[in-house]
Parts: C-alpha cells; structure tokens; sequence
C-alpha cells in the first residue's frame, strides 16, 4: 500500500513539472535571439500616423535576412534601419527585436540593400556603425546614413547621407562625393557612366542613382568577359 501511495505521489508532483519544461521550450521558441538578437516594445504604433518616418531607412519590416560570422543565415519575418538609433530592427512572429551584438553579424540584407557593421573614421574619430554597402572591390563604397533632428517641433528629422571609401587595408573615410572614386574604378568607361547618369536624369549625390550605376556598369565588365 505504501508503495502504491509513494508511485501515486511521484506521477502526481511529475505533472506539472513536464508542463513547465513544455512552456519553457514553447517560450524559447517564440523569443529565438541566436546570441544576437535583444526583444524590445516598440515606443511608437507601427500605424500611428505621428510616426516620423524618416527616422527609418523605411518604415516597414522588409523581407531581408542576417548572414552571422558563422555565416548562419537567419530570415525573420521582416527586417528595418533605423537610422536615428543606428540599430538593425526585426520582426520574429510577432514580437521585435534589435540586434544587440552587431560585431557577430557578417551582413544584413534589407529588402535588396546590403547593410554592413563596420568601424569607420568621421572627423578624426573612430566609430562603428551600419553602412549601405554600395560596390565591394579593391576600394569598397559605401553610404553612411545620419538623422539630423530639425530646428522645427513637430517636424520629421532630416536624413544626412554621408558616401565612404574603404580601400584595402584601411578604415572606412569620408568622401564628399563618389563621382571621383567610381570613375576611378571603372577606368576607360568614363563616358559610359556619365552618359548613363545624364540620360536617366540622376544626381551624382543619390545613393540609390548611383547603386542602379554600379549595378549597369558591373553588368557591362560582366557582358564584355563573356564575349570573349
């Protein structure tokens, strides 16, 4: 009989510690952070209409992923820059998140733009911070975005973009503009970059203008070696 009693106790305080090993994994499972990942409350409604949305590469979770140093690839639901914090933003089921130790992460890609945590030299310092990663090469060229805060309450900030150059072996460093860099890289096909920029009427000084340049100037070096 007491061995009856004794087996009977045992099943019984056995239940609700399954349970609880169920809602941990449950738990863990709805709040994944792969070592990089910090869950936060977003402070403003992601359909508040007083949402200044500058304050954003945009303002929507893109699809995009995070490819990790140990080239793990994560896909959340969505993806977004904000650029006043400077911080990678997802969206996991329906919880969010920032990424809390961008020196683990490789890349991000955003909805086609490629965003990369690196140090970088402004104004004689040494800082770290998301680029837009706009040609990969010998010299790298990047765009550095800035929320500059407007004089005006009740106003969206404005959004400073700032291009860079990373040659080999050297930190990232300010250019004023990348017309200079680009046409360097693309030695001997000056007329063709400029006669793409005068015919699609685009500003040497628009980083999305000069991305879809490198993308048509890379995709003629690629033509011209496959017709060899």
């Amino acid at each position: 009989m007491k061995k009856n009693l004794s087996l009977l106790f045992l099943f019984i305080i056995s239940i609700p510690i399954v349970g609880l090993g169920k809602n941990k994994s449950a738990k863990k499972n709805m709040f994944p952070n792969y070592g990089i990942l910090q869950y936060f409350v977003p402070a403003q409604s992601l359909h508040s209409t007083n949402i200044k949305l500058s304050l954003f590469h945009s303002e929507q979770f893109l699809p995009g992923k995070i490819i990790t140093c140990n080239n793990e690839i994560i896909v959340p639901k969505g993806i977004r820059y904000n650029i006043d914090k400077d911080e990678i933003e997802c969206q996991i089921n329906n919880q969010f998140s920032r990424i809390s130790s961008p020196h683990k992460i490789n890349e991000v890609e955003i909805n086609g733009n490629h965003f990369v945590y690196k140090k970088y030299l402004h104004k004689g310092d040494s800082l770290k911070g998301y680029f837009q990663k706009i040609h990969s090469g010998s010299n790298n060229l990047y765009v550095k975005y800035f929320a500059k805060a407007s004089k005006m309450s009740n106003t969206s900030c404005n959004i400073k973009k700032v291009f860079f150059v990373e040659k080999e072996g050297n930190l990232p460093k300010k250019v004023n503009s990348l017309k200079a860099e680009i046409i360097r890289i693309y030695k001997g096909k000056e007329s063709l970059a400029n006669s793409f920029m005068k015919t699609n009427n685009y500003s040497w000084h628009d980083s999305k203008a000069l991305i879809q340049l490198v993308n048509y100037m890379e995709k003629l070096s690629v033509d011209k070696v496959a017709l060899r």
